[in-house]
């Protein structure tokens, strides 16, 4: 089975030379338990309904375990109640799902994590080999020939990556310029936007996690530009 999407994007959003994050804390805070929504939502356990107030509302459609510590702690924290997307995203973020998500990467070999100190920044360096894989599979999402084509979990990754505005950062390498690799990046997210690959039910949630991500991101920019 794959790893959780939160694993795969914190593994991406990780400088695999500084063991530093890619992007800045509001962002990070935002994009994690976005992942988690978002994998809830592919794996058919979330649905959503539009909001009067805007954007959607989610609630679990199947609370069974996945398996995953992680996603059945987010499933529980949602069940038996309606959540607007934003809240959705405030709940289930934080240090705790940061921490989690960190220990359980550790303990699987693909993560080493340096504890900080005096005057010193903790650092969180990917496995080489597993980050690799990964980048491999975003590039190879930006550059399909036609983006609707993409397969959901990989269209997933991408539309994290570009709600944090990371993508360029990601894929350095491949001869792309930052404008290009974002214009790639928007086309992979505006077909998941239109396309209905994994069932109407499903494609909403997916969408609504999105758009959660973004209005977090927006959010917590406006609030860190304002202080």
């Amino acid at each position: 089975m794959d790893a959780p999407l939160v694993d795969d994007v914190t593994l991406l959003l990780l400088n695999p030379e500084s063991g530093r994050p890619l992007t800045d804390a509001t962002r990070l805070t935002a994009v994690l338990p976005g992942a988690v929504l978002m994998d809830l939502a592919l794996r058919e356990r979330l649905e959503s309904d539009p909001s009067r107030w805007g954007g959607a509302k989610l609630r679990v459609r199947d609370a069974s375990p996945t398996g995953d510590a992680v996603l059945d702690d987010a499933l529980q924290r949602l069940e038996g109640r309606t959540t607007h997307t934003r809240t959705a995203v405030q709940r289930l973020g934080g240090r705790r799902l940061a921490r989690a998500v960190r220990n359980r990467m550790v303990a699987r070999g693909v993560l080493r994590h340096e504890p900080g100190g005096f005057l010193r920044f903790a650092r969180d360096h990917p496995d080489p080999a597993a980050r690799k894989a990964l980048v491999a599979q975003v590039a190879s999402a930006l550059d399909a020939a036609d983006p609707a084509q993409v397969p959901p979990r990989a269209a997933a990754l991408v539309s994290l990556l570009h709600s944090v505005g990371a993508v360029p950062r990601v894929v350095p390498d491949l001869g792309w310029s930052r404008r290009q690799a974002t214009d790639r990046a928007k086309a992979v997210v505006e077909a998941m936007a239109q396309g209905e690959w994994a069932g109407a039910a499903v494609s909403d949630a997916v969408r609504a996690a999105q758009a959660a991500v973004v209005s977090a991101v927006v959010a917590s920019t406006v609030v860190t530009t304002s202080s």
